[in-house]
């Protein structure tokens, strides 16, 4: 028997999406339809940029394409496994993706629902 997977409402992902934002290292927020990578939202920094729709559109392509080559990767591992969370982290910036498909706490609140893949950027303290 299957297990229900529990999915965000539109206010309990507005909620959630505020929460996130009000943290202090937190630059941006884009969320993407899993199945095709289309931006469903963004906020912050990089959508309040001039450049706002390439920069996002430009951003989320390579997201996108990192999630689908890493679930690839860990399918070929074990096909039993599912990818949880990804993190990169660069000089500038550290980018958290959650992929939606399986149950991840990010920061404090469940985001589950499969529909989305949650980006959030952050800055990346000094060392």
């Amino acid at each position: 028997m299957a297990t229900a997977v529990p999915t965000l409402s539109e206010d309990d992902l507005t909620s959630l999406l505020n929460r996130i934002s009000q943290k202090n290292t937190v630059q941006s927020l884009i969320i993407l339809d899993r199945s095709s990578g289309a931006i469903i939202r963004s906020s912050g920094s990089i959508a309040a940029h001039r450049d706002s729709e390439s920069l996002v559109g430009e951003y989320a392509g390579m997201v996108w394409n990192f999630v689908k080559s890493a679930e690839e990767m860990v399918c070929g591992m074990d096909e039993q496994d599912d990818l949880k969370l990804l993190r990169v982290r660069t000089k500038r910036h550290e980018l958290v993706i959650v992929p939606g498909k399986s149950y991840a706490r990010y920061p404090t609140q469940l985001f589950a629902d499969p529909r989305f893949i949650l980006v959030v950027f952050h800055d990346t303290p000094p060392a």
